[in-house]
C-alpha cells in the first residue's frame, strides 16, 4: 500500500512539475533582453501619449524590469483588445498582464494564465456636478442618472440603489460620446461608470463647461490583479513578491518595524531577481504610493483619493504580507 501511494505521489509531482528542460520565463526574459507587459487601456492605468505608455500598470511593469533586468532594464508595455488579441495571450506573449476576473473569464484564460496579487482596486461610482445637492447614494432618488447600456456597472448601481429603495431615472447609452453629451448638458444630474472613466469625463466639460466631483461611497469595488502566463510558478512568484514589495515599501522606517527597502525581508534572488532588486525598485519607481500620486492622484490630472487603494492601515484594502 506504501509503495503504491509514493507512486501516486510521484506520478502527481511529474505532472505537476516543470519540463525540467524547458527554458524558464525568466530566461526568456533575459534572452530577449525586455519584458513585455499588456493590459485593457483605462485613464490613469494604461494610456498611450506621445511618449508612449504612461499610467500605474506601465510603472508596476517598469518595477518588474528593474527587479529582474536591473535599472538598465527594457520592457515594452502593449494596449490590449480582446478578443482580438486572444491568440497572442494563448501563446503567452505577455510576462505580465493586468486583468480583471471578468476579463478572465469572458475570454476563456482561466487556464492560461495564473491570478497573481491585485495591483488596483477599481471601483463603480457616481459623478455629479460641483453644487449639486446630491451629496450620497441615498440623494439619488428621482434623479435622472446617465448610464452605460447593460453594463456591469449599471448593474451594481441599479442594484446598490434597490437595496436602499431608492427611484432614480436612468437614462442608458450605447456610446461614451452620447452619455457625455447628456450630461454635459444636463439631461442627466449623474452618471455612474467606472471611476478611471470618470476621472476622463470629468476634465472634458463641453458646451456648459461645469466642474464635477466623484461621490464618494462607491457601488462596488473590484480587484485588477497582476496575472502572468500559467506554467511557470517561480515567475509568478517574482512578481507577486514585486507587487507586495511596492506596496510594503510605503511604510516608513521606525524602531520597531522595517520599512521602505527592508520593508519586506524575502531573499527573492532565489527567484531570480536582481541582488538590490528592491533598492532598485525605489530608485527607478518608486514606491505604490508614489506611483499612485503622479499617475491618479495628487501629482496628476485626475487628483483621484486613493480610497480602496490605501494601505489598510488607512482604510485602503492593500494589506502587505508583513505586521503592519
Amino acid at each position: 500500500m506504501l509503495t503504491r501511494y509514493c507512486a501516486l505521489f510521484l506520478l502527481a509531482g511529474a505532472v505537476a512539475a516543470p519540463n525540467a528542460g524547458a527554458q524558464s520565463r525568466l530566461d526568456e526574459i533575459k534572452a530577449r533582453g525586455r519584458l513585455t507587459c499588456a493590459a485593457l487601456p483605462r485613464p490613469g492605468l494604461a494610456s498611450l501619449s506621445q511618449s508612449g505608455w504612461k499610467g500605474l500598470y506601465p510603472d508596476i511593469c517598469h518595477a518588474v524590469t528593474v527587479a529582474t533586468l536591473g535599472p538598465d532594464g527594457k520592457f515594452a508595455f502593449e494596449g490590449l483588445d480582446l478578443p482580438k488579441d486572444g491568440k497572442a495571450l494563448d501563446a503567452g506573449a505577455y510576462d505580465v498582464l493586468f486583468l480583471t476576473e471578468p476579463e478572465i473569464v469572458e475570454n476563456g484564460l482561466g487556464g492560461k494564465v495564473a491570478p497573481g496579487p491585485a495591483a488596483f482596486f477599481e471601483s463603480y461610482a457616481v459623478m455629479v456636478e460641483k453644487n449639486s445637492a446630491v451629496k450620497t447614494l441615498d440623494d439619488l432618488a428621482g434623479v435622472r442618472v446617465c448610464l452605460h447600456e447593460a453594463d456591469a456597472a449599471t448593474q451594481a448601481f441599479e442594484e446598490r440603489l434597490a437595496q436602499k429603495g431608492a427611484s432614480f431615472v436612468p437614462m442608458a447609452f450605447q456610446e461614451d460620446i452620447e452619455l457625455l453629451d447628456a450630461y454635459n448638458s444636463r439631461h442627466c444630474q449623474a452618471v455612474a461608470s467606472e471611476a478611471t472613466d470618470l476621472i476622463d469625463l470629468r476634465q472634458r466639460k463641453g458646451v456648459n463647461h461645469f466642474d464635477s466631483r466623484i461621490l464618494p461611497d462607491r457601488i462596488a469595488v473590484f480587484p485588477v490583479v497582476a496575472a502572468t502566463p500559467i506554467g511557470d510558478p517561480q515567475w509568478s512568484t517574482a512578481v507577486t513578491w514585486v507587487v507586495h514589495f511596492l506596496h510594503a515599501a510605503e511604510r516608513p522606517q521606525t524602531k520597531w518595524r522595517a520599512g521602505g527597502a527592508a520593508a519586506i525581508g524575502v531573499d527573492a534572488t532565489a527567484l531570480g531577481l536582481e541582488k538590490s532588486w528592491r533598492e532598485n525598485i525605489l530608485s527607478s519607481v518608486g514606491d505604490y504610493g508614489a506611483i499612485y500620486a503622479r499617475n491618479l492622484g495628487d501629482k496628476s490630472p485626475f487628483n483621484l483619493p486613493r480610497g480602496a487603494n490605501a494601505p489598510w492601515s488607512a482604510g485602503g484594502l492593500f494589506a502587505p504580507p508583513t505586521a503592519e
